[in-house]
């Protein structure tokens, strides 16, 4: 991929908490996608969210093997923050996933370097565009907690 390393073993880290991260969303987004609308445009970002978190999670499998890695695997299930019953919980809950992935996203981001860290950067900006159409608040430093 043309990456240069700032650190194998911290990228190497890096890279298998945001591979876990995805694991989590593409479970979260079938959550959510059980609960809206089956039509309309929440339906279709749900939709979306979900694609983009398997393709996601397909990439970063193939930057820890590239590590001489193996990735970690998927849980059977993961304990959700409440119960997601309407769509305004199921809203909440994707607004969760994708600050949470801005985090994992922002560590690869701080353990990269050139395409990789470009890539990197790329996915945090996605996740924070989403969680806006998800209706979180803007933040100044998306994926930075203080």
């Amino acid at each position: 991929m043309g990456a240069e390393l700032t650190g194998t073993s911290g990228l190497s880290d890096a890279l298998q908490s945001a591979l876990a991260g995805e694991h989590a969303a593409v479970y979260a987004y079938g959550v959510v996608g059980g609960v809206v609308d089956p039509v309309g445009a929440t339906e279709q970002l749900a939709r979306r969210a979900y694609d983009t978190h398997r393709t996601r999670r397909e990439q970063i499998e193939e930057q820890v093997r590239a590590l001489g890695d193996e990735p970690v695997p998927a849980e059977p299930g993961y304990a959700l923050p409440g119960r997601v019953t309407s769509t305004a919980d199921a809203r909440e809950l994707a607004r969760r996933v994708e600050d949470r992935c801005a985090v994992l996203y922002a560590a690869v981001v701080a353990a990269s370097t050139g395409d990789l860290r470009a890539q990197a950067a790329g996915w945090l900006e996605d996740a924070a565009t989403r969680a806006l159409e998800w209706g979180a608040a803007p933040t100044a430093f998306p994926g930075v907690r203080r």
